[in-house]
């Protein structure tokens, strides 16, 4: 049983599920008439057990950095072996491609470069300051794309694919000052490592301030009604002017977790302020 949790534990079941979600509500946006269909549960399946490998791979290639930073975890703990670690990812990628080519061409080759894209961020272009950070927020806005790509209609989809990069480039960043211990103990260069705390900080309150901004443009071009409005400006715009404000101000290690933590939940919000909102 232990080792059956830690499999499911080093997919991150909240980023799978919001993964999942997230081009669920995609595909839904391009193609009303898919809610209900196979297509569109194999579609999110299949992204995010690419996005789950993608958790797999990056933590084989981080186990003595996890060791500092992140001992529980199922690899530097010794739950999950490396061997196994690999076995895993490839298990998963492969049943990834496979449900993905059901759907169409288009979707299989972003699911294809994905694939590529996400192994090489962990083996060689993770800890290489903003170039790392934005390559996960790009592929975390991606999904949305791929879903559209799905569903087969992709323009309404751009604004969300903006929402998700610029609040998982703030959060990435975020995360990057949160481990600067260990990742010293290694000799790599992040933005907080290289730059300093205040100028992240500076960059994350941008960051996040362009989301806000960004957030209300939708309802003005009519592409999201009043009720995406409303849950967006209270229940994901005050949180992020909550973490600006808590970024800004003395804080702990701990609290960086916490407000790591926040943003994947307003990102779940977001998410469902864009299905309600749809015209």
């Amino acid at each position: 049983m232990k080792k059956i949790i830690a499999y499911i534990t080093i997919l991150r079941p909240l980023n799978l599920l919001i993964t999942f979600f997230s081009i669920y509500f995609a595909i839904i946006i391009a193609d009303k008439s898919l809610l209900f269909s196979l297509k569109a549960f194999i579609g999110s399946l299949s992204g995010a057990l690419i996005s789950g490998a993608g958790m797999v791979i990056n933590d084989y290639f981080d186990v003595e950095i996890d060791k500092i930073n992140r001992p529980e975890r199922p690899i530097p703990s010794g739950k999950i072996s490396i061997k196994e670690a690999m076995i895993y990812y490839l298990i998963l990628n492969l049943v990834a491609l496979f449900l993905i080519s059901i759907t169409n061409f288009p979707a299989f080759l972003i699911a294809s470069l994905s694939i590529v894209i996400i192994f090489l961020y962990s083996f060689r272009f993770k800890h290489k300051g903003l170039i790392g950070n934005f390559v996960v927020a790009f592929m975390t806005g991606l999904a949305f794309i791929f879903g559209g790509v799905i569903g087969e209609n992709i323009l309404p989809l751009i604004f969300p694919f903006l929402f998700a990069l610029l609040i998982n480039l703030a959060r990435e960043i975020l995360k990057d000052i949160e481990d600067i211990e260990g990742d010293k103990s290694k000799g790599l260069k992040t933005f907080p490592i290289v730059y300093g705390e205040k100028k992240s900080i500076e960059l994350i309150s941008v960051l996040l301030f362009l989301t806000i901004v960004l957030t209300i443009v939708p309802y003005l071009l009519d592409i999201f009604n009043v009720y995406y409005l409303i849950i967006v400006l209270f229940g994901v715009d005050l949180c992020l002017i909550y973490v600006i404000k808590k970024v800004n101000s003395p804080f702990a290690k701990n609290d960086l977790r916490k407000l790591s933590d926040l943003i994947k939940y307003e990102m779940i919000i977001g998410l469902i302020a864009i299905y309600i909102g749809l015209n």
